[in-house]
């Protein structure tokens, strides 16, 4: 009688005899099983996708025919940079764009703006890391080395920012957001009716009129577009003050268009009387704006801006070529001077250090967003910073007699730091002349040296501008991105003014007051008060990644 085969037996004596032909055997069996079950999920993809993906066709439109901020694709998060110094933030502050959960309680701290597992599913939007390697502008975004969010090079060690710094930015930020008009703008005379009755942040008879407005908009547009944050951004802030999500694209959107509603014929934009602080300003913004995200629909009010600059740069004193800029544009002077011969007296006919150096940043930022700027502006602003300055590093605000001397006016009790204004025409000589070797710099350099920044027990030494410009100067100077890359200047006055200038900082952590420069100084009291003062300290704080080097040395990649 025959006896069935031991099937137990065979495979031990096989796996004792063969034991690598049972192996191979195995592991194709279980490769053929793997397939199996990747094919089947496939097809059933394929099936799904073809039934509900539909494709629309858009239809062309010729870039002169935008009427509308046109819709940017979303773009995909990127995994975090590996090699990049990781540095710790609130976990609050940003998160993926998307509904609030019905028990959602935006006053608490929540979400990790670093971690792609936050995002929705099937978002597209990016998270707090940023949106790829070029920043929201692109490859070929002039501003490229804005990163939006934490934790992204260059932001770290290298470029000289802090986790200190950084989380001051983005508290800024959220004040800013806070204190944001519906129409999207943010005015002076309006702060009373966005702050919480309880916690003011600007005293209620405080004199805050409107004419500063359009230049205060474009300051806190300009905090957001110097962290990387443009009118297509994804990104929300989540303000646990108020218990409100903000979408980042739509605060700088609003902000725009409520700028480019206000711009005029002649490409102006103050709504009062001509004032160049307002125009240099906004037109400032809206070329970043262009020059961030290359969104054709901002590069027609931008090019009026630039227009409206060059046309009212001022003549030089004696009738030869251009100089700088002042109040009021060239148009206006010529009016004034041939109706009265004592305007001349007034000295409004000169050029002024100040408004000079804005407007050469407004239109060094156009031409590096490709608007038509003449050289010519140019060449006329380095002819007004070579006339006020002296050998010994001094500059003077209409003529080198001034040089080294205050510039008198209200509230005159502050203390007047006259190195202002040697940052303020070394900026002009950097961005516009990009001459590392022009020994007025290092001359500059040391007067500011002399007056760091310090806050003195009355806190009447608080001059917010002039560490901006300072900041702003020698970080291009002899900063991380310089050619010198020596620290030696850049180094002792970073310590001082981070020291500074974080330490005013509010920092409740239930009061509207939070994240704002509510201590003002000289000029915040007669130009916005607290909206002055916060978009200045943001933009210094962001002086690290904001501007790569005009020498042109150690470029981002």
């Amino acid at each position: 009688m025959d006896q069935k085969p031991d099937l137990a037996q065979i495979a031990r004596s096989a796996i004792r005899n063969s034991p690598w032909l049972v192996i191979a055997v195995m592991l194709h069996v279980v490769l053929i099983a793997v397939m199996s079950v990747v094919y089947i999920h496939h097809v059933r993809q394929k099936e799904e996708n073809s039934v509900t993906s539909v494709a629309v066709a858009a239809p062309r439109q010729d870039a002169e025919e935008v009427t509308e901020v046109p819709l940017v694709v979303d773009r995909k998060a990127v995994p975090k940079n590996e090699q990049a110094e990781v540095v710790e933030y609130e976990r609050d502050i940003f998160v993926p764009h998307s509904e609030p959960l019905p028990d959602e309680d935006l006053t608490q701290e929540a979400g990790d703006p670093e971690s792609l597992t936050n995002l929705p599913s099937g978002s597209g939007g990016g998270t707090g890391i940023g949106v790829g390697a070029g920043g929201h502008g692109g490859p070929t975004s002039p501003f490229s080395s804005r990163k939006p969010g934490p934790g992204t090079a260059p932001r770290g060690r290298a470029a000289g920012n802090t986790q200190g710094t950084e989380k001051a930015v983005l508290e800024g930020l959220r004040w800013l957001l806070r204190h944001q008009n519906p129409d999207g703008s943010w005015g002076a005379d309006k702060l009373h009716e966005r702050c919480i009755p309880e916690a003011r942040c600007v005293e209620p008879n405080a004199e805050l009129t409107p004419f500063h407005n359009e230049g205060l908009t474009s300051l806190a547009l300009l905090a957001f577009l110097g962290a990387g944050y443009s009118n297509d951004s994804k990104q929300d802030i989540v303000d646990t003050v108020k218990g409100k999500r903000h979408r980042l694209g739509e605060v700088v959107k609003n902000g725009l268009q409520w700028l480019a509603k206000r711009q005029k014929a002649d490409g102006s934009f103050s709504a009062e009387r001509t004032f160049m602080y307002n125009e240099a300003l906004a037109t400032l913004a809206l070329a970043e704006a262009y020059g961030l995200t290359q969104n054709r629909y901002w590069r027609d009010f931008a090019q009026k801006g630039v227009d409206f600059l060059v046309a009212s740069q001022l003549a030089a004193p004696d009738g030869k070529g251009l100089r700088g800029w002042r109040y009021v544009p060239r148009a206006e002077v010529e009016r004034k001077l041939a109706e009265d011969p004592e305007y001349i007296k007034q000295d409004q006919h000169r050029s002024d250090t100040s408004v000079t150096a804005w407007v050469v940043m407004a239109l060094k930022s156009a031409e590096l967003s490709g608007l038509k700027v003449p050289a010519e502006a140019y060449a006329g602003a380095l002819e007004h910073a070579k006339y006020v300055s002296l050998a010994d590093g001094k500059a003077g605000y209409l003529d080198p007699r001034y040089a080294g001397l205050p510039v008198s006016g209200r509230f005159d009790h502050y203390k007047y730091h006259a190195p202002v204004m040697s940052a303020l025409a070394a900026v002009t000589k950097i961005f516009g002349e990009k001459n590392p070797d022009d020994p007025f710099l290092d001359a500059a350099a040391k007067q500011l040296l002399s007056d760091l920044p310090v806050v003195t027990k009355d806190q009447l030494s608080i001059d917010y501008y002039y560490w901006y410009y300072g900041s702003l100067a020698l970080n291009q100077l002899d900063g991380p991105d310089s050619p010198r890359k020596t620290g030696r200047y850049w180094g002792t006055w970073n310590r001082a003014m981070t020291e500074a200038v974080l330490g005013l900082q509010e920092k409740d952590e239930r009061s509207c007051r939070r994240g704002g420069w509510i201590v003002s100084d000289r000029w915040g009291l007669v130009s916005g008060g607290p909206i002055y003062t916060t978009a200045i300290n943001v933009l210094t704080l962001e002086v690290y990644y904001r501007y790569e080097n005009a020498f042109g040395g150690g470029k981002r990649k």
